[in-house]
């Protein structure tokens, strides 16, 4: 390979890297609401989300109790080896709704399901839920990303990057009962 090449190449994956790094978040970084808008918050809550059997969905059914939202995608390594953990958690507190709600496709959603089974509900919100993470105080747009609501429907916390379970376990302590 030519000198001048190889450079662009390395040039290229440099340029990438930021990108990469947004898209592959450090595990559990939490971090305060102040930066989540309140309009993105309403359309979040408000608008309806197809689960896999086609039938709409808006998180605000499911704010009767506190609530996980995990935004997530099939084609996300963290998103996926974090399940098992939100699997967990939901089994252990069936006083908290969690929700699944997914940047992908329906089709991607079905293959995936047929690999790794989970009890809570999947949406599938499709690619435009990234654009309406960024607007949830998520600036890089990264999976996965966590949101907790407490019983009153108030957002208490924002998780960027994959879930710690034990320190998610400590606020869904605070949350349940």
């Amino acid at each position: 390979m030519k000198r001048r090449n190889l450079l662009k190449i390395a040039g290229s994956c440099l340029l990438l890297l930021p990108g990469v790094k947004a898209l592959a978040l450090e595990p559990g970084n939490s971090s305060d609401i102040s930066d989540v808008s309140p309009e993105a918050l309403q359309t979040l809550l408000d608008s309806p989300v197809p689960d896999l059997n086609g039938q709409e969905h808006t998180v605000r059914a499911y704010l009767d109790k506190p609530l996980v939202l995990n935004f997530w995608a099939t084609w996300c390594p963290p998103c996926v080896k974090e399940m098992p953990d939100l699997e967990a958690l939901h089994k252990a507190y069936p006083d908290i709704n969690f929700i699944g709600y997914a940047a992908d496709t329906e089709k991607n959603m079905r293959k995936f399901e047929e690999k790794v089974k989970v009890s809570y509900p999947l949406l599938v919100a499709g690619m435009g839920s990234i654009s309406l993470m960024k607007k949830l105080g998520n600036k890089t747009g990264g999976l996965p990303f966590t949101l907790v609501f407490d019983a009153r429907g108030e957002l208490r916390q924002k998780i960027l990057g994959q879930i710690k379970k034990d320190e998610l376990e400590q606020i869904l302590d605070t949350l349940s009962g």
